[in-house]
């Protein structure tokens, strides 16, 4: 399921590409929002494959809200403006598309199918990856479809394998960039996991917090990152 959010100060706007995504397969609406602050913390939150971003917004600039989470998260930015001036600066926030408005519906299917694409390549490239882990005298080359999942400690982290921990120099952010959105997860602020090795989710204290992987190892979910792990594993908020 490909999820977005939206951003513009303008109800109408929003509502215009809300109705849309809620015709479309595999693909839903999670919030909105119409003021920087408070989409800032939506989007930290949530994770969406897409952002729908217009220039301007209440209490602040959609380039300055793109660039400030850019270096922590993967995401799709769409700028939807109706100034055509600003379309280089989009692009080299590395957008995925720029809307001129108005945009019809034709427009807005052409941006979803441009983003389906990316997410299947890049979980195709990302499953194949290989991390190179260094150490003394050698290489040591890990597939990343073989991560069942990972630590973050400062700019180090630890892949935890079927039959191995290897130390990694390089930060969380980073290496989950390079990783399969599709296929890896952020369920705490220090922890990714790899969906495929999620055995179960148990109970603590009453409360499903804890994972359960394929090697035995059980990991805390963190309470901001519980709606998004149990809405990509198809189940209802607890």
């Amino acid at each position: 399921m490909f999820s977005c959010i939206i951003v513009d100060d303008e109800p109408m706007a929003r509502e215009r590409i809300r109705m849309f995504i809620e015709t479309q397969p595999n693909w839903q609406v999670i919030a909105e929002s119409d003021h920087y602050d408070e989409s800032l913390k939506l989007i930290k939150q949530l994770r969406p494959t897409v952002c729908f971003l217009d220039i301007n917004i209440i209490g602040g600039n959609g380039f300055h809200l793109a660039e400030e989470l850019d270096k922590n998260m993967v995401c799709n930015w769409v700028f939807t403006t109706a100034y055509s001036e600003f379309a280089v600066a989009a692009f080299d926030l590395n957008a995925t598309d720029y809307l001129l408005k108005p945009f019809d519906n034709q427009r807005l299917r052409d941006v979803l199918d441009k983003v389906e694409r990316k997410q299947v390549l890049g979980y195709r490239n990302a499953q194949d990856k290989l991390i190179a882990v260094k150490s003394i005298g050698s290489v040591r080359f890990v597939k990343a479809k073989d991560v069942i999942w990972i630590k973050g400690a400062a700019n180090y982290v630890e892949l935890h394998c079927p039959d191995h921990v290897w130390l990694h120099r390089e930060s969380l952010s980073s290496l989950e960039k390079q990783l399969a959105s599709g296929q890896f997860i952020r369920v705490h602020r220090s922890i990714v996991v790899n969906k495929s090795h999620i055995d179960s989710i148990n109970s603590e204290l009453g409360r499903y917090s804890l994972l359960q992987l394929s090697n035995g190892d059980e990991v805390k979910i963190g309470q901001s990152y519980k709606a998004e792990l149990f809405k990509e594993l198809g189940l209802e908020p607890a």
